[in-house]
């Protein structure tokens, strides 16, 4: 968001404290409709996919799998995820030029997205954990941006370092869903309550990180909005940032969340 301000000179300038609230006004109002269409397309996909087009149906009391049906489901969720880097390239360089609105290309980023989270519907299929991980997600959202808010002049001396931990954060995610599992564990689902500990500290490591990197991100809207900044385009930019917080930390709740019920429900 920095180098977008320092590229875009021609960015409104706030006349008073009102204009700056219109601002924040206008984030959060982006970042909602972010939320929302996310959360409509999620239903209406997970809906589609188990009552029009089900995966699975239950029959003379064996569960059966539409093969058709999940190999298309399947397509659609590598065809979505694609999407969204595209998606995500787009809106980061049109931000930057300054070139045309990021709006559509939000949308379409937050369409495309329900698309992919109706999948833990059907891996989950607990609509109370959900439920549950959505609430918690919400409440540490809430305190995380407030944290940033009210110390956003000490956390941008630790730029640096927080851009430092976002690179630590791929990196120890891959080692935690690809390398310990397959690699330590050679594929050994039966090691499994041995890879349960090491699963969760890792989890936890990485979602703390993630917590920091909310904080980060709405300390730097308000150092932005204290420079007398503004536009249609930076509000829209900053709420994908805050919407890209929110489901990233709503994945890791959610995560946490199946993993302690599974080990609760093998012990």
């Amino acid at each position: 968001m920095e180098s977008y301000v320092e590229q875009n000179p021609a960015s409104k300038v706030f006349d008073d404290q009102i204009s700056k609230s219109k601002f924040y006004n206008q984030i959060f109002l982006y970042f909602g409709l972010g939320i929302l269409l996310t959360a409509v397309v999620c239903l209406l996909a997970s809906w589609a996919f188990t009552s029009i087009w089900p995966i699975s149906q239950v029959i003379d009391g064996s569960l059966v799998i539409n093969e058709e049906t999940l190999w298309a489901y399947m397509s659609i969720t590598i065809v979505s995820a694609l999407v969204l880097i595209i998606l995500s390239f787009v809106i980061t360089f049109k931000s930057l030029r300054g070139s045309g609105s990021i709006l559509v290309p939000y949308v379409l980023y937050s369409i495309v997205m329900g698309v992919l989270l109706s999948s833990f519907t059907f891996f989950v299929g607990d609509t109370y954990i959900i439920g549950e991980a959505l609430l918690i997600t919400a409440l540490l959202f809430i305190g995380m941006c407030g944290i940033g808010y009210l110390t956003h002049n000490r956390l941008a001396t630790w730029a640096k370092v927080v851009i430092g931990f976002s690179f630590a954060v791929i990196l120890l995610s891959l080692l935690n869903l690809v390398f310990i599992p397959f690699v330590v564990f050679g594929g050994n689902f039966a090691a499994y309550e041995g890879y349960i500990v090491t699963y969760l500290i890792t989890e936890g490591v990485v979602f703390g990180l993630f917590l920091i990197l909310t904080a980060f991100d709405m300390a730097r809207i308000r150092t932005i909005a204290e420079r007398g900044y503004g536009s249609k385009n930076l509000a829209l930019y900053c709420a994908l940032n805050l919407y890209s917080d929110f489901i990233t930390l709503f994945v890791y709740v959610l995560r946490i969340l199946v993993t302690i019920a599974a080990s609760s429900r093998n012990n």
